[in-house]
């Protein structure tokens, strides 16, 4: 499994490697990037801050050319914010740099001419016969990484896919949901690297957009972890075979069995009910009446609500004897998650199928699910033998699995486990890819965070 792993992560960074080889191909000159990010930041709304990444780029910029460029964009906008001495200073700059005959010299002089109190500013004499076409800046060079992502698309979803299969053991049953998941984990993959470039072209200045896509950024990582492990122990348990406690090797096994009640049970409070498993809820309806804050009038107001409280909750296991025809051995429940077959349902203390759709203040509804004694269960744990001292036989012993962090006790249909393992698993890896499209999302929209606080 490890070299699997290994080599799956080789292949993932072999291809994420020449991605962003492909994206660092023609990298736009830095002057370039301060001079449109500056832009982005005017749009934002900040204006201070845009005119000092203009300044930047302007001391960056490599001739007289670019730096005219810069200087005519820094005179318009401290023209449109009023600044009309530093418009001059910087009209006049951008004159001095641009080459004779370029249009950016019309433009400042017609800006210096609509300044409040200017006077008019002489042509430039122009030797007639020299011209030169006007300076325009130069158009971003295309990326095209296509190919690259949809080559580590592919290679992703194989190697994701062929490692899903080998964790089940090569069975067909949850073939689709296998690819389903392996899609989505190669999409995230795949996100990662464009994600990763646009993080090391920019410079982050801590803003609320910044904090927030990095958080997704570290919930889209956790989901994922908890994704592949969830998967992981699903397919462990399906793939784990029925073994009887006669035969039984050390290790991580599956055992079917009459559960006895060897070491006692446990009784609920409302019903007396009895089990060696038992989950018991009780909740009462009842009135209150809370004070909140209304966002429309801006004052505080108080409203009267019905909710359904806990009153009482209880939840426990206790050690039992397995017996599975051939055998008997002890059950330790200690970290062991429990699939209870059997439910009751009490409203007022009274016995009832269904609860009630309608209710008063101060009805009481209690819920138990548990596993009665004798009841046939199915375990997933770690079977290991323990000397009995004084004797020469030995005590068969299950118990919460380490290694692999699981132990199930199972009343009824297996199914019900492998659908709540993949089940869980397919929510966290979409709500990881959520994640990460929101993050794209933030960093393709500057200022989109900052100008929904600022509207609330």
């Amino acid at each position: 499994m490890r070299a699997l792993l290994t080599i799956a992560l080789l292949v993932i960074s072999l291809g994420a490697g020449y991605a962003l080889a492909q994206q660092s191909a023609r990298p736009l000159p830095k002057w370039k990037q301060e001079f449109q990010r500056a832009r982005q930041v005017w749009d934002k709304g900040e204006a201070e801050r845009a005119l000092a990444v203009l300044e930047k780029a302007f001391a960056l910029a490599p001739d007289d050319t670019a730096r005219a460029q810069i200087a005519f964009r820094y005179a318009d906008w401290s023209h449109q914010l009023g600044q009309y001495d530093t418009a001059t200073r910087w009209y006049s700059k951008c004159i001095t740099l641009s080459p004779p005959g370029s249009d950016l010299i019309r433009r400042a002089r017609e800006g210096l001419n609509a300044l409040p109190r200017a006077r008019p500013v002489p042509a430039y004499p122009v030797p007639p016969a020299t011209t030169v076409p006007p300076w325009t800046p130069a158009p971003a060079d295309e990326v095209r990484m296509f190919p690259s992502l949809a080559v580590l698309f592919a290679v992703s979803l194989l190697v994701l896919l062929m490692l899903l299969q080998w964790a089940s053991g090569w069975r067909r049953e949850a073939f689709f949901a296998q690819v389903v998941l392996s899609t989505l984990l190669a999409g995230a993959v795949t996100m990662m690297v464009p994600l990763g470039v646009i993080l090391l072209s920019q410079r982050f200045s801590p803003q609320p957009d910044d904090w927030v896509a990095g958080i997704l950024t570290i919930g889209s990582i956790v989901c994922m972890a908890f994704a592949a492990r969830t998967w992981q122990q699903g397919q462990l348990l399906r793939a784990t075979p029925l073994t009887r406690l006669r035969s039984a090797s050390h290790g991580f096994l599956k055992v079917r069995g009459v559960a006895e009640a060897a070491f006692g049970v446990l009784t609920s409070q409302v019903g007396n009910i009895s089990g060696i498993y038992l989950s018991e809820i009780s909740q009462r309806y009842v009135r209150r009446t809370e004070t909140y804050y209304d966002s429309q009038s801006k004052r505080w107001k108080t409203r009267t609500v019905h909710r359904w409280e806990t009153i009482y909750s209880f939840t426990q296991g206790v050690n039992f004897l397995l017996d599975d025809g051939t055998s008997k051995a002890i059950v330790e429940v200690d970290g062991a998650e429990f699939y209870p077959e059997h439910v009751a349902l009490f409203y007022n203390y009274r016995p009832v199928r269904s609860f009630r759709w309608f209710a008063s203040v101060g009805d009481v509804r209690t819920t138990i699910r548990y596993i009665p004694p004798n009841a046939t269960v199915t375990v997933w744990a770690r079977y290991y033998e323990r000397d009995l001292p004084g004797t020469e036989r030995d005590e068969m012993r299950l118990q919460y699995d380490r290694f692999h962090k699981c132990m199930v006790v199972l009343e009824g249909n297996e199914s019900k486990v492998y659908t709540t393992r993949s089940g869980t698993g397919l929510a966290l890896a979409v709500l990881g890819v959520l994640m990460l499209l929101g993050v794209i999302f933030i960093l393709l929209n500057p200022g989109a965070v900052s100008g929904y606080i600022n509207t609330y």
